[in-house]
């Protein structure tokens, strides 16, 4: 699913005019009409205080009046939010209508006494005030209103983006609506998907007002969700015809003394999304717990010292790693100097690499070393180790964690899979962000980012595409966590369950 910024919702409209003379009038009628029919449909007799803020929103608000009074029968009251110049020409033609109708309209910014008295009347309050338009802080009477709006026990439905929230960003503008629904028109918007406009939209819909597909199909944007319509196309083929030579081999580096646990979750979820072969390379002391953990797995006991790999171990590494179609490196590998030696002859092979965790310490001497691979790489950062493969602090991660992706996969010519609320996946040589649409806090616990791993590794050995292995991966993951918090609760859910009920995700993924 495309999502779209602003300017790229500003220029389908503009096209939809020039291409098939559709009118704006039309369009937040269209966008009225959708509205209309989730009033109905969830608060039909109920009371509803329209707040109409400038441009557009207000305007698709006043429509929206218009038909609750005329088609709906229903109680309907306005809240202007803005002065009658600052309406959009459509929105003053609605508004004219809505006079002529008789509902009671105040300025809510001018009258207090009356907003107060509005909101307290209203069962329902839908929020027209800014939508996607909104460019600079909410300050002064404006953020008051808001913050009212916020207190009452009214359900809030926003048009198209809660008032407050940044369209591209997902920023809070000084002060925000916390919607329990938003209805959003034609395609989702970027700032719905990332943190923290994500945590104010509520239930979010995403409509159609009768912009032609062919116009959305046709637009570059620079943003996609991973949801259920992407990946469908992802999943890799498995012929009648096959064996376990079919579906890749893999090499899975990591382990250390008091950390065997990541390595064998890692190789789990290898196997659990259709690895043909995975082996496990660890420190010599810790092959018998892994294969107790991991039964299906083959192990490559390697050189150690103090419980950590040895530096000796790169040449057993560098002896045998023709004979895997994929390494993953990482999972409870552990730090230092020797670890670096073991990178260095992983990426100097010819072979497809995922690196997580501890793998990403070794990595840093070496990034340089990435720009002239051929063979593909996908990092798996969290914002700790981005920020450290960065070299900036996670404040600056955090603010503007797209744009540190992005810059990072041209950069070294990796995908980055960076570890937020929702997944952000930069792609070399794109010009597309994909953001995951699935996910939950439930998992934000040690191993998570090993059982991803195994997922992004094992997929890739199955398909050899690392863009679909990737947003495969991601989705797999957090899909299996939101029906897992369903099933047991959000305090509840281990990574290790991800291993056990993957299976139900790829089944949903597989029906029609």
């Amino acid at each position: 699913m495309k999502l779209a910024t602003k300017s790229e919702m500003n220029q389908l409209d503009q096209e939809a005019l020039i291409k098939y003379h559709i009118p704006s009038l039309l369009l937040m009628e269209q966008a009225a009409s959708r509205l209309f029919e989730y009033v109905v449909a969830h608060h039909k007799g109920k009371r509803i205080l329209i707040l109409c803020g400038p441009g557009n929103n207000g305007g698709d608000g006043l429509a929206l009046a218009r038909q609750l009074v005329c088609l709906g029968g229903m109680q309907v009251r306005i809240g202007l939010a803005t002065t009658l110049d600052k309406l959009s020409k459509d929105g003053k033609c609605y508004y004219a209508i809505c006079e002529k109708l008789g509902i009671p309209c105040v300025n809510v910014l001018i009258d207090r006494k009356q907003q107060e008295e509005h909101m307290e009347w209203a069962e329902v309050i839908v929020d027209g005030i800014f939508g996607t338009g909104l460019t600079r802080n909410v300050e002064g009477d404006l953020a008051m209103l808001l913050q009212q709006v916020n207190k009452v026990n009214a359900f809030k439905l926003s048009i198209d983006m809660p008032s407050g929230i940044a369209c591209d960003t997902g920023d809070v503008l000084g002060e925000a609506i916390r919607a329990d629904c938003t209805i959003t028109f034609q395609m989702g918007k970027v700032g719905q998907f990332l943190y923290p406009g994500m945590t104010y939209i509520g239930e979010l819909r995403i409509v159609e007002i009768g912009i032609p597909g062919q116009l959305v199909e046709e637009m570059r944007g620079k943003y996609c969700a991973i949801d259920k319509t992407l990946v469908q196309k992802l999943l890799p083929d498995r012929p009648v015809r096959s064996n376990k030579g079919s579906y890749g081999k893999v090499l899975m580096i990591g382990g250390q003394k008091g950390m065997s646990g990541a390595i064998c979750m890692a190789s789990l979820g290898a196997m659990r999304v259709g690895a043909g072969v995975v082996t496990i390379a660890v420190p010599t002391s810790l092959t018998d717990i892994v294969e107790q953990k991991v039964t299906e797995a083959m192990t490559l006991p390697l050189p150690e010292w103090q419980g950590h790999l040895a530096k000796e171990a790169a040449e057993v590494i560098h002896a045998c790693i023709k004979n895997y179609s994929v390494v993953s490196i990482g999972p409870g590998l552990g730090r230092g100097e020797d670890l670096q030696k073991i990178m260095e002859v992983v990426v100097q092979s010819d072979k497809p690499l995922v690196i997580d965790a501890d793998g990403l310490h070794a990595l840093k001497p070496h990034l340089e070393k990435l720009k002239q691979r051929t063979a593909p790489v996908i990092l798996t950062p969290h914002v700790g180790e981005m920020s450290a493969l960065c070299g900036v602090g996670i404040p600056e991660i955090l603010n503007s964690p797209v744009e540190y992706a992005r810059t990072f996969s041209e950069t070294y010519n990796v995908i980055v899979v960076l570890k937020l609320e929702r997944m952000i996946v930069a792609v070399p040589r794109q010009d597309t962000i994909y953001i995951n649409t699935k996910g939950h806090q439930a998992i934000a616990k040690g191993g998570a980012g090993d059982v991803l791993t195994g997922f992004v590794t094992g997929l890739l050995a199955c398909s050899k595409q690392p863009e679909s292995a990737t947003l495969l991966g991601c989705y797999l993951h957090g899909d299996t966590t939101k029906r897992l918090v369903a099933y047991k609760g959000e305090y509840s859910v281990l990574p290790t369950d991800l291993l056990e009920y993957v299976g139900e995700s790829f089944k949903d993924i597989m029906s029609l």
